[in-house]
């Protein structure tokens, strides 16, 4: 069975120590698993049961994958992109004490890809979370997203929970800039 395949039995099942093994393994070419397999662990250590020994593990392990891949994959927008949005959920598991970083994160994906819409909804929409900042901005590129570029939302269910992560939050991101935008 090949890496993608594991990844979403992996995803499927929520096995975060079957995560940790398939990164443990070499030969990981794309930041694809990476970033599935963080995500999966920041999932883990911010909603899952467990016990402090395990959230400790799994902890050191995300923030040793993360180093790893930030190495090896810092000038690829997908990789910047989906760290950026992941290191707004917790920075301080990914050795960060400010979102300075994640924010300089999709800043470059954006500059790398600058015709890409998911990557400037990202920038926008995570820099300032307020509703009432940028509003229409973040609402023409949410709707552009969700009901023209729908080979966006396919590529994101792609990307396993953490591409649903994005996606949901996309939608959600979108629900409340119309409400917003409704009663101004």
């Amino acid at each position: 069975m090949d890496s993608q395949n594991k990844m979403i039995s992996i995803e499927q099942t929520k096995d975060w120590k079957a995560a940790i093994q398939l990164l443990e393994k070499p030969n990981e070419d794309t930041p694809e698993i990476y970033l599935r397999v963080i995500f999966l662990l920041l999932d883990f250590v911010v909603e899952g049961q467990y016990t402090q020994k395990e959230h400790d593990y799994a902890a050191e392990k995300l923030r040793e994958f993360f180093d790893e891949a930030y190495k090896r994959f810092s000038d690829n927008p997908e990789f910047l992109f989906f760290t950026g949005i992941m290191v707004y959920i917790g920075e301080w598991y990914f050795g960060m004490e400010s979102m300075n970083p994640a924010t300089v994160m999709l800043e470059n994906a954006m500059q790398m890809k600058p015709d890409d819409t998911l990557y400037k909804w990202g920038y926008y929409s995570r820099i300032d979370q307020r509703p009432e900042q940028n509003t229409n901005l973040k609402l023409q590129l949410s709707e552009r997203l969700l009901f023209r570029e729908i080979t966006k939302l396919d590529w994101l269910k792609s990307k396993g929970m953490l591409g649903m992560y994005v996606l949901g939050t996309l939608e959600g991101t979108y629900e409340e800039l119309k409400s917003v935008k409704a009663s101004q």
